[in-house]
């Protein structure tokens, strides 16, 4: 449990603290998401989520509804009064839709109908089985980077006594 909470983004992992790693998730996966343009990149959009913690808890309140009474009780005490803004925790719902996808290819299940399933191309379906490659090989390979080579280039000082190197 240790390694997935620090796995989780920390507006995420503090609410996780409080109602548990899998509970978290679930939460962060019911909350409407809010689109907004990227203004980073032209036509871009990106998703982020709020949720308002009340004071005081309703028994018809969402929160109720999507965690049950208990886990609500214990965000309402430890946040009560607070809007969060949990991180939409794409990341992990990619590495586990990825890994889903995977094993139902492997199980031999048609590639256009796990794209319906998931609400992906087919495209996409055969770029995740071509790009699979097993943890231990991807690891080794990392190990086993050359080293940079040596362009024989001296370092000089400039004229701010700086030293800049000239290939």
């Amino acid at each position: 449990m240790r390694s997935a909470l620090a796995e989780l983004p920390r507006s995420v992992r503090e609410i996780a603290e409080v109602i548990g790693v899998e509970r978290a998730l679930y939460l962060v996966g019911q909350l409407p998401r809010c689109y907004e343009r990227d203004h980073r990149y032209p036509g871009a959009r990106r998703s982020c989520v709020i949720l308002y913690v009340p004071k005081t808890l309703r028994p018809d309140h969402p929160l109720v509804t999507i965690l049950g009474w208990p886990d609500a009780d214990k965000l309402v005490k430890e946040f009560g009064g607070e809007i969060l803004q949990p991180g939409n925790c794409m990341d992990i719902y990619r590495r586990f839709r990825d890994q889903a996808i995977v094993k139902m290819l492997n199980d031999g299940t048609p590639s256009s109908y796990i794209a319906e399933i998931m609400g992906l191309s087919e495209r996409q379906i055969r770029n995740l089985a071509r790009a699979e490659i097993p943890q231990e090989d991807s690891k080794a390979a990392i190990g086993n980077t050359p080293k940079r080579k040596s362009t024989g280039a001296m370092p000089m000082k400039n004229n701010m006594g700086a030293r800049t190197v000239w290939a």
